[in-house]
């Protein structure tokens, strides 16, 4: 009989109350998919994008033509995931190479040994409930599988991004990114002509996605924005024309504080959207003026720690966080209480 202190059985190198025992009574596959988490994860912050000039320069790109439809944190996770996993997909392909030759579960590696060539689709929404979206492929007439969303139903019509095999789903299942999109009808214009485009073989992501601001020109005055899709799908929606500011006007001081965040998640690949919509009710609701909006941004980030609105995976500690953004630590403790019972609440 193993022991606890023992080594695990799977290979891992981790003891096997760490590993296989931690979840002995409990669900196997949350081990997979926390594995799966850590992979993509330690990519991303491998490439670092906040430091990266290409990855800055290609936003400069996408806010431009789609500052006016889609939000800051939507546009920054469209820019970092077109480029790491299609633009420039090298860095990702010796990546998962480089891991699938790790010691680690064989139903992990079997899974990221088919993850190392992303691609976009295209799908019109089959059927749905809260455990799984069936879509139909409109490329290649395929039908997949999608893990579903909390709500059990789907905010669109037709779902495009970045999908990876996913056999979590079953055989035919995908993993789709967090800058995939749900088209709601109403955008059928826009669907048309990604579809053109996919068929005709074009893969640049921004002549994809900027299809999507041609869409929301022609969208009538007054039609109403349809909800973010649910966290637990992992998507954003496209929605439809809305006022904006002009791409060259300076961010307003709430606006810093999002992009400050959302800077922040994406350099860790932490799934964000539902803490990012909350925080967004806050600073709308609330009277926050700190100096620097990094003080508050630093402050909303160990709140959604300690209020479990974030995932793991990124600084955990008050003096990392502050220097993170650098600002003073002392400095959090006003925002950082006010944004936790906001929260909470």
């Amino acid at each position: 009989m193993i022991g606890r202190n023992d080594p695990c059985h799977c290979g891992s190198g981790k003891k096997y109350k760490k590993c296989h025992g931690k979840n002995a009574d409990g669900n196997v596959q949350q081990l997979i998919t926390d594995e799966l988490n850590r992979i993509e994860r330690s990519f991303i912050q491998e490439v670092n994008p906040a430091a990266n000039p290409q990855i800055n320069q290609r936003y400069q790109k996408f806010f431009a033509e789609l500052g006016k439809v889609f939000p800051d944190f939507l546009i920054n996770a469209i820019n970092i995931e077109t480029f790491v996993y299609i633009d420039e997909a090298a860095h990702w392909q010796e990546y998962i190479a480089k891991e699938a030759e790790s010691n680690m579960r064989s139903q992990v590696k079997e899974i990221i040994e088919n993850w190392q060539n992303p691609r976009f689709i295209l799908a019109h929404v089959e059927s749905y409930d809260a455990q799984q979206i069936t879509i139909l492929d409109l490329v290649n007439n395929e039908t997949y599988q999608i893990a579903g969303t909390a709500e059990g139903n789907t905010p669109g019509e037709w779902i495009f991004g970045i999908a990876l095999p996913d056999s979590r789903q079953g055989e035919n299942g995908l993993l789709v990114k967090s800058s995939s999109l749900f088209i709601p009808k109403t955008d059928e214009p826009a669907k048309d002509e990604i579809l053109t485009l996919l068929k005709s073989g074009v893969t640049d992501s921004f002549e994809l996605y900027k299809t999507f601001a041609h869409s929301a020109l022609a969208t009538p005055e007054g039609e109403e924005e349809i909800p973010v899709a649910a966290e637990t799908a992992k998507v954003e929606e496209a929605p439809v024309a809305k006022e904006a500011q002009p791409a060259s006007e300076e961010l307003s001081y709430n606006d810093e504080v999002i992009a400050a965040v959302n800077k922040y998640v994406a350099e860790f690949n932490l799934d964000a959207t539902t803490f990012l919509t909350k925080l967004n009710d806050f600073l709308s609701t609330e009277a926050v003026k700190a100096k620097k909006p990094e003080t508050v941004a630093a402050s909303a980030i160990l709140a959604a720690q300690a209020t479990d609105n974030l995932p793991e995976g990124g600084l955990s500690k008050v003096k990392d966080v502050a220097e993170y953004y650098e600002v003073s630590s002392s400095s959090l403790a006003k925002y950082r209480k006010q944004i936790t019972e906001f929260l909470e609440n």
